[in-house]
């Protein structure tokens, strides 16, 4: 059309008479004209190419709340990644999601059936996506599962998407793909005893802008594909105000899919838990507290409640010293509210008759809990005194036939273990990634990941798991999995996906099988009490930092430094060539445009994660060494001590370089992550307070150059609101 108009319009030009409109006056108006004619057809031109993407949904499935919610995000997400296409809802397009005309209802308490079957065809002119789901959840999960695992839009973190962008529709006209739970039950626990991202907006309903950051994170967990939430209350929450708040996060909760439950103690002293009953209060009774407390929690409609009845870590049980008061909880739970109750239990073992504690009400569920970067099944775990948590492996199998049972893992484990050191350890990926598939083996009921923060890298962990708790079929064949695959599908670049197996490598060599955890781990509170108040935590040391300095012989001097310390030195060196290699390659992606930036940027920050392992290494290795020779002569012995923590406290300003580059990176604002402010939680500053100063590393310097090795020396923690003892008779 446009070159038969430019022939019409040159052959007027020629043949215009001289004694009509000039020739040079049609030159000019011919040469304004053709610019306006050539954008115009090329406006048509690219209207008619537009991609057009349309979602089919009927009135009833957009009654439903999850499913509705979903199908309006789908829509806004689509058009994010096809910028220069026409994305609507119930209207033509060259591409149909076409989703199902009716749902039936589900039966009353029942868990919804997410599983989804996407089948592509050609349908004439248009490419249409017909999805078989029999449930609103099971659209949401659709709809998101095609989104990310084929779309290939990566929701990596509650405040992070990372979106591809595209001209035309890049899956093949004919396909299929489906995706299957592998629990009942599937999401995450935010433990927010300890001050992590969430804490202080899902307890303070005036905290600015907390109830959107909530709604982020479920949205986060919707789109992954989870449906159920859980967090722990603390005791100084307003019981005034609060109910509201958490009806408002339940209701969201409830339009996303997602089951909403909350975590409570009987009795629990320390960490500021909520406590059903004040221990020491005689009046009004234990069963009536119980009461009161059920009645005031139910006023938002929490679809599950979780039990804590220990004290305390290493403290008593509860069901030992008031075993009424539990059992008339649990059956208050079920009996009047009529909601599960799950059964909190712990890796401190109990009596030898008695390794797991149960719950005393028949009809209650149970949480199988299993800590730190260690899996259920692995012959060496150091963790809270035991050789390993296989015994925990034990009780699902006994407790999946009698009751609904959920496993309860860590995804990560803060306090002076991992990201308040910082230590990104990727082998939470390996022991995760195993457990999951055990935990499915065996028939388990649910899988509530038990999660303490997302920076310095623990949002791929969490990110990971989320994914695997499901099955997909591409074309009808199971899609395969590893420990890396998530990352590798993030960053698909080959030398890239070398190095991140390299790493892995090296910590479970060297952290786990080498055991070298116990020295790069920060030495807890309770470790530096004298016996017997020397209470296993995490994995330490087999020996105190007072004996080594003052009656350590020579010996166990050498002993440790041709162990444990060059066994820190060799890993710090060879991740360090691993950490190098990742820069580079990062670069030249970089430099080549063949990865987006927003991946290589994650790609970043898990490399300074993982150099920080490295300097974290050096940093322990010159601290123990300068322990090791302090007293080994009377002068010459003070010196290399000094020479050597000197050397200590510049691989400490060193990483503390990188610390503040990477504290401009977070998600969440600076002040509330890494700094002192006021919490309801045992602690007045955020989790990763400790890192802002890499407090840890300059403690151990410290210790060291004054010779003290007690609780008290540089102090950071609160141990009288720790400890809480004051809630045995107040629960404020």
């Amino acid at each position: 059309m446009l070159k038969i108009l430019l022939r019409t319009l040159r052959s007027t030009y020629h043949s215009v008479s001289l004694s009509g409109i000039s020739r040079s006056l049609c030159s000019v108006v011919l040469h304004l004209l053709l610019p306006c004619l050539l954008l115009f057809f090329s406006t048509a031109a690219g209207a008619a190419s537009r991609l057009t993407i349309s979602i089919h949904a009927s009135s009833q499935l957009l009654a439903s709340a999850p499913a509705k919610n979903a199908v309006d995000d789908t829509l806004q997400l689509l058009q994010r990644v096809f910028p220069q296409s026409e994305v609507t809802l119930n209207r033509d397009g060259a591409v149909i999601l076409q989703l199902p005309d009716r749902i039936p209802p589900a039966a009353a308490g029942s868990v919804p059936d997410q599983s989804y079957h996407w089948r592509s065809s050609r349908k004439g002119t248009r490419t249409v996506l017909l999805l078989h789901a029999t449930s609103p959840e099971g659209v949401s999960a659709g709809l998101y599962g095609l989104l990310q695992e084929q779309l290939k839009i990566r929701f990596v973190h509650p405040r992070q998407t990372i979106f591809p962008r595209y001209r035309t529709w890049p899956l093949p006209a004919v396909f299929s793909f489906s995706g299957q739970p592998r629990f009942r039950h599937q999401g995450f626990h935010l433990h927010t005893l300890h001050p992590m991202e969430l804490t202080e907006q899902l307890h303070d309903p005036l905290y600015p802008g907390g109830f959107e950051d909530v709604i982020a994170y479920l949205d986060w967990l919707a789109r992954n594909g989870q449906n159920s939430f859980q967090f722990f209350l603390l005791r100084e929450v307003d019981r005034t105000a609060w109910p509201a708040h958490a009806r408002r996060i339940v209701a969201y909760a409830h339009g996303r899919g997602i089951h909403c439950g909350v975590e409570i103690s009987l009795a629990m002293l320390q960490q500021q838990a909520f406590q059903a009953i004040t221990l020491l209060k005689p009046l009004p009774t234990h069963r009536r507290q119980v009461e009161q407390t059920l009645d005031w929690l139910f006023q938002a409609p929490w679809d599950f409640i979780t039990l804590e009845s220990m004290m305390g870590e290493h403290l008593p049980l509860i069901s030992r010293l008031l075993p009424s008061a539990q059992r008339h909880l649990e059956q208050l739970v079920e009996r009047q509210y009529g909601r599960p109750l799950l059964y909190a239990t712990h890796v401190i073992r109990g009596r030898k008759e008695e390794k797991v504690r149960r719950p005393l009400h028949p009809a209650s569920g149970i949480l199988i809990h299993t800590v730190m970067c260690y899996s259920a099944s692995e012959d060496k775990a150091p963790v809270y005194g035991n050789r390993n948590q296989c015994f925990m492996l034990e009780a699902a199998k006994a407790e999946v036939a009698v009751r609904q049972t959920w496993y309860w893992p860590e995804s990560s484990y803060w306090v002076g273990f991992d990201s308040s050191v910082p230590l990104l350890l990727l082998p939470y990926l390996d022991s995760r990634w195993d457990d999951i598939r055990v935990m499915e083996k065996l028939g388990l009921h649910g899988h509530l990941t038990f999660s303490t923060g997302w920076e310095w890298g623990y949002w791929l962990v969490d990110w990971s798991i989320a994914r695997w708790s499901w099955q997909y079929r591409d074309n009808g064949r199971l899609r395969g999995t590893s420990p890396l695959s998530r990352l590798a599908e993030l960053l698909p670049d080959r030398d890239l996906n070398r190095q991140w197996q390299r790493a892995l490598q090296l910590q479970n060599r060297f952290l786990k099988q080498q055991e070298l955890l116990r020295y790069l781990a920060a030495a807890t509170p309770f470790s530096e009490l004298p016996a017997p108040f020397d209470l296993p935590f995490q994995p330490a040391p087999e020996f105190s930092y007072r004996w080594l300095l003052h009656d350590a012989d020579d010996t166990a001097s050498v002993a440790l430094l041709n162990g444990p310390v060059a066994g820190l030195r060799r890993y710090a060196e060879e991740m360090e060539v691993v950490t190098n290699s990742l820069t580079a390659r990062i670069s030249l992606l970089r430099r080549n445009n063949s990865i987006s930036e927003g991946p290589l940027a994650l790609a970043q920050e898990l490399r300074d994660a993982l150099q920080m392992t490295a300097l974290r290494a050096r940093h322990r290795s010159l601290t123990l060494q300068a322990l090791t020779v302090k007293h080994r002569d009377a002068l010459g012995g003070q010196q290399e001590s000094d020479r050597l923590l000197l050397q200590a406290g510049l691989v400490r300003q060193n990483a503390l370089q990188q610390v503040r580059q990477r504290e401009l990176q977070y998600r969440y604002p600076v002040e509330l992550l890494a700094r002192q402010r006021s919490s309801l939680t045992a602690y007045p500053f955020g989790y990763l307070y400790p890192v802002a100063g890499l407090f840890f590393w300059q403690r151990e310097e410290e210790q060291v150059r004054h010779e003290r090795f007690d609780p008290l020396f540089m102090k950071l923690w609160d141990i009288r609101r720790t400890l809480g003892l004051g809630s045995a008779f107040t629960h404020t």
